[in-house]
């Protein structure tokens, strides 16, 4: 997927596989972080004995080698100037203007240059250097499904340059209903220069070589972070929201995640709190472990995470020996629904499980992929949904809407 990747949604490492994807919620993207895995050749092992090789559903796929035109792009945001240099040697800014919201929540946001500065032209710095922006740019390019589900509720969508065929998918995608009409490209990187973007959104998963390709045919790339914590995000979404002039957008955004987060955290009262195990199966199984969407949800939601308690890192195989060594007592499934039900039921018949808690009390649930694997503000949909089958009783009446797109 050049598209953003680790999350923690098993679909998006074949989708990845067959597309030959750049890049989700976010893990669960192989997740669209969701950006494409490549499918292990391990055979499966058990829990205790299983490696790392495996990519997880949230890293990011990596597009060929493919020389790019330099000539068709002019370049608007210089890369090589740094943070540090000496004023005189760099962009010449207006002095700090008045704005009509609180300019202060802007002041320690990793990547935003002169936080007193909301004028044009603005610098921001990110691993990928300094970008300064002449104007508020209106093509914008995101490579993650999570980066631009969050431009979507910070600007008109009209503004996003292009979008991938996964984020099509209402299953995967909390964008579906917007990029069903929208400008539709390939994972051929020329596809993105051909666009002309002021701007190019890449996160922490991104490939370097995806992302190089870009920043040597002229295009300024900003690598914002992707969390695996639904309040983790904020400070992405409000470095977003400043480098597009949303800034105002961003914070109540900021706010309504703050917000939701508190209401969770204010109802969970956990003593003994449920171990929980998130698995999805293509051909193999996978559990999300430690470092995962899928895994942050679950703790996020007051459980364990049974994978990352067992010592599993990132997204591994496991066999369904191994499902039994990890005893969870209670099992979520990620993955589109047709393919989720023909696991579950295979989980339910299996002798080898029949004495492990989740199965015994019949905990075993299927949860929408969005909410649940691809990293951004949706998240905090999939940990309301957790908390909810974890404590349903404490969380019986508790309204859980969807986030807004632009405008909100």
């Amino acid at each position: 997927m050049l598209l953003g990747i680790k999350s923690s949604n098993l679909v998006g490492f074949f989708i990845g596989l067959v597309l030959l994807t750049f890049v989700a919620c976010d893990a669960s993207e192989a997740n669209p972080e969701k950006t494409s895995l490549k499918l292990s050749t391990a055979t499966p092992v058990s829990v205790e004995t299983v490696t790392r090789s495996q990519p997880t559903p949230t890293s990011e796929s990596s597009l060929p080698a493919t020389v790019l035109p330099t000539s068709t792009v002019t370049v608007v945001a210089s890369t090589t100037a740094s943070a540090s240099e000496p004023a005189s040697t760099r962009t010449a800014h207006p002095a700090p203007t008045e704005v009509g919201f609180d300019a202060n929540r802007f002041k320690d946001v990793p990547g935003i240059v002169d936080a007193t500065n909301f004028g044009w032209p603005r610098d921001i710095e990110t691993s990928e250097g300094l970008v300064t922006l002449e104007k508020p740019p209106t093509r914008v390019h995101s490579l993650s499904l999570g980066h631009t589900e969050i431009l979507a509720a910070l600007m008109d969508f009209s503004k996003v340059s292009a979008v991938y065929s996964f984020f099509t998918d209402p299953e995967q995608s909390n964008i579906a209903d917007l990029s069903k009409s929208h400008n539709l490209i390939g994972f051929d990187p020329e596809e993105v220069v051909a666009l002309d973007p002021e701007i190019v959104i890449a996160s922490r998963f991104t490939d370097a070589d995806n992302v190089a390709l870009l920043k040597d045919s002229g295009i300024p790339v900003a690598r914002a972070s992707l969390e695996n914590s639904a309040l983790g995000n904020v400070p992405n979404i409000m470095l977003i929201g400043y480098m597009v002039g949303a800034e105002e957008e961003a914070l109540l955004l900021a706010d309504e995640i703050e917000h939701r987060m508190q209401v969770v955290g204010d109802i969970l009262d956990v003593n003994d709190p449920p171990r929980v195990l998130s698995i999805s199966k293509f051909t193999s199984i996978f559990a999300a472990g430690s470092d995962s969407t899928e895994g942050g949800i679950i703790e996020q939601a007051g459980g364990v995470n049974a994978a990352a308690d067992s010592g599993i890192e990132g997204h591994q195989q496991v066999t369904i020996e191994g499902i039994a060594a990890i005893n969870p007592d209670v099992i979520v499934v990620p993955q589109p629904l047709d393919g989720a039900n023909v696991f579950i039921n295979e989980l339910k018949s299996s002798p080898v499980l029949s004495e492990v808690p989740a199965l015994k009390n019949d905990r075993i649930y299927y949860v929408l992929p969005k909410y649940h694997t691809t990293l951004s503000h949706w998240n905090v949909r999939g940990v309301e949904q957790m908390a909810a089958l974890l404590f349903p009783s404490d969380f019986q009446g508790l309204e859980m809407n969807d986030f807004s797109h632009y405008p909100r």
